[in-house]
């Protein structure tokens, strides 16, 4: 039962971090200001939680991963922004969830290891419904240029999200025995090096932005704090799908209730085949 709770805490405060992408986006708010006022946040609660006390004993090659995590963390937020002001909140987290296609295959390819029937056709259908993730219907040709300048962000934020969460398996199969608050904080603290001169840089800070900025540092850590706790005590079949599952479906509602987004009729087939996507992906993990 307390696994559960801390599964639904996780689902909460992830879905938290990209409603308040999503506020920020709204609010015009400085993107550079607010994701270092969130890093900030996040690297002083790592601190806190006790990082310091290991980061010395990070190898080289933690220091490594961790400061490219870094970098691709910055990069992804930024592209996740670009995609919700072209697609939308929906689309854009849905996107960004299903890209555990990218994870699967990079297993697949470089720890060789195996997937099973159903993480085979997951993997298959995340890519089969990419198509269908745009706002307006694709055409070839100057008709659907700006189609194709909305949903690029999208794909590119698929990719780069992927790419990103694969370093967390390359950690895991490399260097095990690495502490994770220390590798955390190796990736927040880059992130805070490469976001921190625009706070530093005399633009006045708006309340607004470091209001947003500190909730989103704060959903952030939370909801790390909660998936960590929810894999200790739930099945991977059980916490991944349910987690991917459960922020694209906050987040959809939120987005379609509170934001009004407006999705067209092929928008609801990629959203129910990404769920497909996102739960046969994760149906072989245990």
């Amino acid at each position: 039962m307390q696994g559960f709770l801390f599964l639904l805490m996780a689902v909460i405060f992830s879905s938290g971090v990209a409603l308040s992408m999503k506020a920020a986006n709204s609010r015009a708010v400085d993107l550079w200001q607010f994701l270092a006022v969130n890093y900030v946040v996040c690297t002083v609660s790592l601190l806190a939680w006790g990082a310091w006390q290991t980061l010395g004993d990070n190898s080289i090659f933690i220091w490594c991963l961790g400061i490219f995590t870094g970098i691709m963390y910055v990069l992804s937020l930024w592209l996740f922004n670009k995609a919700i002001s072209a697609e939308g909140l929906a689309l854009s987290t849905t996107l960004m969830r299903l890209s555990a296609a990218i994870p699967t295959l990079g297993s697949l390819v470089f720890f060789s290891e195996t997937i099973g029937f159903f993480q085979a056709m997951g993997v298959g259908l995340a890519f089969l419904c990419l198509p269908l993730a745009g706002r307006t219907p694709l055409h070839l040709g100057k008709a659907g240029k700006n189609a194709w300048k909305g949903i690029i962000w999208g794909l590119l934020l698929f990719g780069v999200y992927g790419v990103t969460d694969f370093t967390f398996k390359i950690q895991a199969e490399l260097e095990p025995m690495a502490d994770p608050k220390a590798f955390m904080a190796t990736i927040f603290g880059t992130a805070l090096v490469l976001t921190l001169p625009r706070l530093m840089g005399g633009t006045r800070l708006t309340r607004p932005c470091v209001t947003l900025g500190m909730i989103l540092g704060i959903t952030n850590v939370l909801a790390t704090y909660f998936w960590i706790q929810a894999l200790s005590r739930l099945p991977g079949a059980v916490a991944y799908p349910t987690l991917g599952l459960g922020v694209i479906a906050v987040t959809t509602l939120v987005s379609l209730i509170f934001w009004k987004e407006q999705l067209r009729p092929a928008n609801y087939v990629f959203l129910a085949m990404a769920c497909a996507a996102v739960f046969l992906i994760n149906l072989n993990l245990g």
